[in-house]
């Protein structure tokens, strides 16, 4: 049994359901920090989340943010490719494809998550979660951004959506990035983050925040084990990305501050 303290707001989702108008950058950033203070101790366990995603994220308060729901966190070593689990917008095209979670995959799904915070939206909230949608995925398919983001914070996202794992940061990694810009004592960096968030508040003057009445009929978050046929072969081009022969049956199954002016 474990046993945790109460989350006031509930998930990460349903805080940004119902808060997100108060969030300013500073507190978006403090939850982003706080997650991936939490991925990094998973991972220096030698874990791996497996599902992760804005569900199985609770808020204590506004900022403070934990990670739960274990039931598929396993060793980095476990891999069952006949039994893939998930969400599908936050999963990696490897996982998708090859049945294969790695740390790195986490990692790609937090850079969902990074989208959904900065943003309101949840990835690809306005269309169908199926096959289509995991073949895209593994084809280079990223989720539109849909307001201003400060530059600094969507490169981090980016580097965690990358097609290949090994070139995705580690959860280290993001905590060293996303803190080499919230150095106070660094005038240089404090001017250029101003100036980002100050170019992303002044273009989301008009930004309409995400509606849960606009999420597609066919668009599922939660959690469900998905049938895939084995890949059968891998395509490595001159550009080092990969194609993937796979199909996917129709008979899917479900279950169950950065400091502002």
């Amino acid at each position: 049994m474990i046993v945790m303290k109460y989350a006031e707001y509930g998930s990460l989702r349903n805080l940004l359901n119902n808060k997100f108008e108060i969030l300013t950058w500073n507190r978006k950033y403090n939850i982003l920090s706080g997650v991936v203070i939490g991925l990094i101790n998973i991972h220096e366990m030698g874990l791996m989340h497996k599902d992760f995603h804005s569900g199985n994220i609770v808020n204590q308060t506004l900022t403070l943010s934990y990670i739960t729901d274990f039931g598929l966190c396993k060793p980095v070593t476990e891999n069952d490719p006949e039994n893939i689990y998930g969400v599908i917008p936050y999963m990696a095209p490897e996982t998708l494809s090859r049945g294969e979670y790695t740390k790195a995959s986490d990692i790609y799904s937090f850079g969902m998550v990074m989208l959904e915070v900065l943003t309101s939206y949840p990835p690809y909230y306005n269309i169908p979660h199926n096959e289509n949608l995991a073949m895209g995925s593994c084809e280079g398919l990223k989720p539109e951004i849909k307001c201003k983001i400060p530059q600094f914070l969507k490169e981090i996202m980016e580097k965690c959506w990358n097609f290949e794992p090994r070139n995705r940061p580690t959860a280290k990694e993001l905590r060293s990035q996303l803190e080499s810009y919230n150095d106070n004592d660094n005038i240089e960096i404090r001017k250029q983050v101003n100036k980002q968030v100050n170019a992303a508040n002044k273009s989301n003057k008009n930004f309409i925040k995400y509606n849960q009445n606009e999420i597609h009929p066919e668009a599922i978050y939660t959690s469900r084990h998905l049938s895939f046929l084995k890949k059968k072969k891998v395509k490595v081009n001159a550009h080092d990305t990969k194609q993937w022969d796979f199909v996917i049956p129709d008979d899917i199954i479900e279950e169950n501050e950065i400091q502002e002016n």
